[in-house]
């Protein structure tokens, strides 16, 4: 099996003379098929070829005298081959008005009887057999009968003349066309890939310091340009993705110096507050966390994705913070509706709990002692809601946004806890975002499963 080039260019070359010669062999075919046989086919068609040049040209004058104007290789024959073609011309009454010049021929075709269609020529041991056809055309009212004769040997040598000569300039139709398709589809193909070759040199040319280039669909082929704008759109969201990483890097470098500076300094005047060590030191860790926990979310190759029932994923987020919650004095809820007992979604276990942990974290740390967060699980997502003191309309456009933190946020904190949230939700599919609280209500977090992935 004939293996295809690895360039485009190459296999639009091939394609194209492929489907040439694949033209060309079904074209020989058909000339094949229908190609006649030189025998007598061609011998009467040849006959009354002759009959119809002489019936064509076969005119009377003013005087009533006939005349005839042969095609000249036509004339030709008769003068030069005399025993193997003839022609007259006679009217009503069998008188000859016009004959071919004298010859064995022409005398066979004097003596041929009424209704013969063969007439002999003497040529040595084996005499000429010559056909003979006849046809009768008026003129000017009065009839008048056309008989020619011709030799088998002559059509077969004018056939034989004929096929090489066509043979000959059907072989070099041939080659001169197979050249010019090959130089037109050489140039056409080169010219259609270009596009694509200073496309690929833009894109060669794209890097870190280079990702604002973009590919041109210009004099593109209409089936690339999807393709084309596909790779534009995957390289904004790579520009785009790699702003926020360098954005990321700055901020968290920013939010790291101020902690390890005041530490520096500390133990440099020698006198280091213990408590305020052990303080710094421990929001910088929370911090460290939960970088690694938003780089670890933020990538997809780390979830592992099975069918979890939602209900024990919300049990254990509530257990595991029921502890904290009640240092604080704050009662964590969790309910569930009936038909949520057996909600199952197609999630990753680890994401799933730290999802829910971080609302409810969120939602304690905000919530004073005394107030109560709920924890409220549906078949198509749940809902975190505290007695905290709400965020207000000006600060929710920016709330999932990292190193965002509310002017009532506790200190200590990162910043980072809503941003995992959002990042774990876009991996999975599903919607999460702010909504209004009813009266005596703090802040609505909405967690809303994807309708593809929910199952009950």
């Amino acid at each position: 099996m004939m293996r295809m080039p690895r360039s485009l260019f190459g296999r639009m070359m091939l394609s194209a003379m492929t489907g040439l010669l694949t033209a060309l062999a079904v074209a020989l075919s058909l000339c094949l098929l229908v190609w006649p046989t030189p025998s007598d086919y061609i011998m009467r068609s040849e006959v009354i070829d002759q009959i119809d040049d002489i019936d064509r040209t076969f005119t009377l004058d003013a005087d009533g005298r006939p005349q005839l104007e042969l095609k000249s290789h036509n004339a030709n024959s008769y003068d030069g081959m005399p025993k193997d073609a003839a022609y007259r011309v006679t009217d009503a009454r069998g008188a000859a008005v016009l004959e071919s010049l004298e010859s064995p021929a022409l005398e066979a075709l004097r003596a041929a009887p009424p209704g013969a269609d063969t007439v002999h020529v003497p040529n040595g041991e084996q005499a000429l057999v010559l056909r003979l056809e006849r046809r009768t055309v008026i003129r000017d009212g009065q009839p008048y009968l056309i008989e020619v004769v011709r030799s088998e040997r002559l059509v077969t040598a004018l056939q034989h003349y004929a096929s090489k000569l066509y043979l000959r300039a059907g072989s070099v139709a041939v080659v001169l066309a197979l050249v010019t398709f090959a130089v037109v589809a050489f140039l056409t193909t080169r010219r259609l890939v270009q596009p694509l070759r200073r496309a690929s040199t833009v894109a060669a040319g794209i890097g870190p310091r280079n990702l604002s280039a973009r590919l041109h669909v210009d004099e593109m082929p209409s089936e690339l340009q999807p393709m084309i704008d596909t790779l534009n759109a995957a390289l904004a969201r790579l520009e785009q993705g790699f702003r926020i990483q360098q954005d990321f890097l700055a901020t968290a470098a920013h939010e790291l110096k101020t902690p390890l500076s005041l530490l520096q300094a500390e133990i440099e005047l020698g006198t280091p507050d213990r408590e305020a060590v052990l303080r710094d030191i421990a929001m910088m860790a929370r911090q460290v966390n939960q970088l690694l926990h938003l780089a670890e979310a933020s990538e997809g190759h780390n979830y592992r994705f099975s069918q979890i029932a939602m209900h024990e994923a919300a049990s254990d987020a509530v257990d595991y913070l029921t502890r904290v919650a009640d240092r604080r004095n704050v009662h964590l809820q969790l309910e569930i509706d009936d038909d949520a007992h057996d909600a199952k979604v197609e999630a990753d276990a680890g994401a799933v709990f730290m999802l829910i942990k971080n609302l409810l974290e969120n939602a304690v740390q905000h919530t004073p002692a005394g107030g109560k967060v709920v924890l409220h699980l549906g078949p198509h997502g749940f809902q975190v809601v505290d007695d905290g003191p709400g965020i207000p309309e000006t600060g929710r456009a920016h709330l999932f946004e990292r190193f965002r933190r509310g002017e009532q946020a506790p200190t200590g904190g990162a910043g980072l806890g809503l941003a995992i949230c959002r990042e774990i939700c876009h991996a999975l599919g599903w919607d999460i975002r702010i909504a209004p609280s009813s009266q005596n209500e703090g802040a609505r977090f909405v967690v809303t499963f994807s309708s593809a992935e929910s199952h009950s």
